[in-house]
């Protein structure tokens, strides 16, 4: 029976994937079709940040920022303290996130998936419930005492077996590290935690254009848990704008009891809960590990994680005979800073890397992919666009970049650093040359599988046409053609640089 009523509730959702899928260029083209008139770009910083007590939250919203309005997405960055855990919540729209440092865990929570991850209960194993046993036989009881106390000594007998028998179970958790790129679907409730020496520092757009939002243009968070904070703004602190809040605190508590089959008194400390602590809390000693000395602690965060090797046991794709393989099992993860795994290396130029849907299927249902690139100092990525908006931020070092729309103007010349962002319009040509240190970046995209078109190189537009269309077009000499078309035919889109000007075939 249980298998009745829960997989036509599991097939919704592949549903929502599936048939959205048919949706989401069209709801984006009506979303956007009169937000797109930026005259000139900014490097820029996120415009808000939410303090709590494990950490930051910074964003850039659509409605202050025109650049952003135009990708329609909105930009969170997001710090995480050592041992801190962001609290669980959910999106009104997909979200790509990108690890820029650190190592922690990532639980995504898809509803009508199995709790296939189990443990025992509390961390403990079996020589804590043997424990409980011996003090449950051997606690002393009075004889005047035992009337009172023997049926509420039976029942936190019982209530001790049942913990040792029911076996502590979840849905997966997953391993996230530096490089990291992660796919969250709008609904999916999920959280993060620090396990490492050193600070969590995410990246992420959220998509508001995309068609699993149906709410409004703005990106939405949803916390199950948490007390609001405030927004304070870079150039007005202190504006007093709540961000976030315990979704549970709106419900009446006697129905929330009811529903649960819970005291009162457990849902009024839930509903209260962290007050005062924000949205990212300190974990400093899980709840879950033993009271004696004799054994280390046993906790949650030292099980139930799979890493990146034993997430080969996840799917891609759709198998139809089940479907576990395409929404239980999908890998939402794909390290983007692997360079056997880069489409481009060049050994004194640097690399880029691509991660669309071809190899993580999960941003085939949120149509969302990155770039991760790396630059040798003064190298040169070659003039280019892409087929869908980009937003661009910087991981490390500098350099400059220029932006030309369909107009020929140039709408951004000048230097980004390192933790500042972009936002590249659908189609805009851009040029970036990297700094005396170096230039590393990851690159949003709202395009499952980003086309990119070059100006220069291998696959160059101008190399690709025949050489008559280019003399013609730009008025130039047979040999001038042939240097425009041929002088970098060896490479492609990363250009290391070179000791002397360009001049000719022969110089090159």
């Amino acid at each position: 029976l249980l298998l009745l009523v829960c997989l036509p509730f599991s097939w919704s959702i592949a549903d929502v994937v599936i048939s959205g899928q048919q949706q989401e260029h069209y709801g984006r083209q009506l979303q956007q079709q009169q937000s797109c008139r930026v005259r000139h770009l900014r490097a820029q910083q996120p415009s808000e940040m939410i303090r709590s007590e494990g950490g930051t939250l910074e964003l850039s919203t659509r409605q202050d920022n025109e650049q952003l309005d135009c990708a329609g997405v909105e930009f969170i960055r997001e710090t995480i303290e050592r041992d801190g855990l962001s609290m669980p919540r959910f999106y009104n729209t997909p979200g790509l996130f990108y690890v820029v440092e650190g190592q922690g865990r990532l639980g995504v929570v898809f509803p009508g998936c199995p709790e296939t991850f189990r443990r025992p209960p509390f961390g403990a194993g079996e020589v804590e419930c043997q424990r409980r046993r011996r003090e449950s036989r051997e606690g002393g009881r009075g004889e005047e005492e035992e009337e009172e106390r023997g049926r509420s000594e039976e029942e936190e007998r019982s209530r001790h077996e049942q913990e040792c028998v029911r076996e502590e179970s979840s849905q997966k958790v997953r391993r996230v590290q530096r490089g990291d790129v992660v796919a969250v679907f709008a609904g999916a409730a999920f959280w993060w935690y620090n396990d490492g020496d050193k600070p969590l520092r995410l990246v992420a757009i959220a998509d508001t254009s995309n068609y699993q939002n149906q709410l409004d243009r703005r990106h939405r968070q949803f916390y199950l848990a948490g007390s609001p904070a405030t927004r304070e703004r870079r150039e007005r602190l202190g504006e007093g704008r709540k961000l976030g809040g315990n979704m549970l605190a709106g419900f009446d508590p006697n129905t929330l009891a009811e529903a649960w089959g819970v005291e009162r008194d457990t849902v009024r400390r839930i509903q209260e809960n962290n007050q005062g602590r924000g949205l990212i809390v300190r974990v400093n000693q899980p709840r879950q590990q033993r009271r004696d000395h004799e054994n280390p602690p046993i906790s949650f965060w030292d099980s139930n994680v799979i890493t990146g090797g034993e997430e080969e046991e996840e799917r891609d794709g759709f198998n139809p005979s089940g479907l576990q393989q395409l929404i239980c099992n999908m890998r939402l993860r794909h390290n983007a800073d692997n360079q056997e795994d880069a489409e481009v290396f060049i050994r004194d130029g640097g690399r880029l890397n691509t991660v669309n849907r071809f190899k993580l299927n999960a941003l085939t249902h949120i149509n969302l992919a990155a770039e991760r690139g790396v630059l040798h100092p003064r190298a040169m990525f070659a003039p280019s666009w892409l087929a869908s908006h980009a937003v661009m931020y910087v991981t490390r070092g500098d350099a400059r970049v220029q932006v030309v729309d369909n107009r020929g103007r140039r709408v951004f010349d000048g230097s980004i650093r390192e933790g500042e962002f972009i936002v590249i319009p659908q189609f805009y040509s851009v040029v970036k040359r990297a700094g005396d240190q170096g230039f590393d970046w990851i690159t949003f995209t709202t395009s499952h599988s980003p086309i990119r078109s070059s100006f220069v190189g291998k696959d160059s537009v101008l190399k690709a046409m025949p050489q008559e269309v280019v003399m013609a077009a730009y008025n130039i000499s047979c040999g001038e053609a042939q240097d425009l078309r041929w002088n970098r035919e060896y490479e492609f889109f990363i250009l290391p640089p070179r000791r002397q000007q360009f001049g000719g075939r022969g110089s090159a």
